[in-house]
């Protein structure tokens, strides 16, 4: 068989298109691809409808890689299966190895084997099937009407984990090409056109690696692909990134910022409790994502009211009629109360003005304050965020991880000020 050198991806579910749900999962395929030498002509994001399925299907071209996210699930609305198989004009048929670990799954949980589990061991006919590690739905790989069909649960976690199993799967039939050597940073503290000026003269120093930019929910994403053809990226590019960004690179492969931290606490044999206003816990949320968190998370406050944070987190009354809430006096006082009434070794604090209002001329919008409370002192730093205000609380959960990420590595005020950083 010919390798595969063109992917469409399509992701699919009513929640992506409606502003619930973002697409997590198909810029990070489109990076895992173009390490493969498979280049992502197009990307469609379409309802849970067969119509609009098949429409979707029907506009990839003939012997392309077809990757489809979401819609493999238990419900009635998880159609993907279902409408892949009218497309291909093939039947659904029951995966026999699939269905005993869907079985045992449910006998362990004491639920019964019912329909709605039933429903995700079954495949249209030409696909095999890849067990899910941490999930019921299987991934389906194989070839269905001249395309290479790839379908993976919509869950961000549950694709991650699946998509090394795809490409074993993919290589053991002879369809990818040998895996492009790549540098691959993850950042945070750091604007895009800082990044851009940051890194523009390694792209003058290296000019055959192809390079790469990308939000996240952590930052921004680096990638620098070795040039084609070469066993390696060039001597020296690693050591000359790495001295460019600094520490605001926390992961050198695709794992997020909350399992970063939590690696680091467990290898202190360290616990971490949180303090949260404008961020209303989700800084919590971020770390219990993580499974096994209960091993270096201790709990959270939600102190979003002043009374609250005197009350539960023994903030001064006269600390806030002085400096306000929105201080690093009150950040400081939060984390301190934090770590105290939760037992921790650290505790991470953040209180700010989201927006859209709530701003000042003195506190304008989007406005944070974090702290972070240690036995070696109590810290505070001040930052800005200029997004909305769904994005600004994402990046407040992540510059207050990767605080508390290089506080575990090199000791002292992490909110030290460095260029881009954005901490006054």
């Amino acid at each position: 068989m010919e390798l595969l050198r063109e992917a469409r991806l399509i992701a699919v579910g009513d929640e992506l298109l409606n502003g619930r749900t973002l697409d997590a999962n198909s810029h990070e395929i489109q990076q895992r691809l173009v390490r493969r030498g498979v280049s992502v002509g197009g990307v469609a994001v379409v309802p849970d409808r067969a119509a609009a399925i098949a429409a979707a299907l029907d506009a990839t071209p003939a012997g392309c890689l077809v990757v489809m996210t979401g819609g493999l699930g238990p419900t009635q609305d998880d159609l993907t299966a279902e409408a892949v198989a009218a497309w291909a004009e093939v039947p659904l048929q029951q995966d026999e190895a699939i269905a005993v670990v869907l079985r045992a799954r449910c006998e362990a949980r004491g639920r019964p084997y019912g329909p709605n589990m039933v429903k995700q061991g079954m495949l249209p006919s030409g696909l095999d099937a890849l067990p899910n590690p941490e999930g019921s739905a299987p991934a389906m790989v194989g070839d269905l009407r001249g395309r290479t069909l790839v379908l993976l649960p919509g869950v961000p976690s549950e694709m991650r984990v699946l998509w090394p199993l795809v490409e074993a799967r993919l290589d053991e039939i002879g369809r990818l090409g040998a895996a492009r050597p790549v540098l691959l940073r993850r950042t945070t503290r750091l604007s895009e056109p800082v990044l851009d000026r940051l890194t523009a003269p390694l792209l003058r120093e290296f000019p055959g690696c192809d390079w790469s930019w990308w939000l996240t929910r952590w930052g921004v994403d680096v990638q620098a692909l070795a040039p084609a053809g070469a066993d390696a990226v060039p001597d020296g590019l690693a050591a000359r990134l790495d001295e460019a960004l600094g520490d605001r690179v926390w992961a050198h492969e695709f794992v997020d910022l909350p399992a970063v931290v939590l690696a680091a606490l467990r290898g202190a044999g360290a616990t971490v409790a949180t303090a949260e206003s404008c961020t209303g816990g989700l800084l919590g949320a971020a770390l219990t994502d993580v499974p096994g968190a209960s091993d270096a998370y201790r709990g959270g406050i939600v102190a979003y009211a002043d009374d609250v944070k005197r009350g539960l987190l023994d903030v001064p009354a006269t600390l806030l009629r002085d400096h306000g809430a929105v201080s690093g006096e009150c950040a400081r006082a939060m984390a301190t109360g934090c770590r105290a009434r939760c037992g921790a070794d650290f505790a991470l604090s953040v209180t700010g003005v989201a927006g859209p209002g709530g701003g000042s001329e003195a506190k304008p919008v989007g406005t944070v304050w974090i702290g972070l409370a240690s036995a070696q002192g109590t810290f505070a730093g001040r930052t800005r965020f200029l997004a909305h205000r769904i994005r600004n609380r994402e990046l407040a959960v992540s510059v207050s991880l990767d605080a508390l990420r290089r506080h575990l590595a090199a000791g002292g005020d992490p909110f030290a000020h460095a260029e881009g950083d954005g901490w006054s």
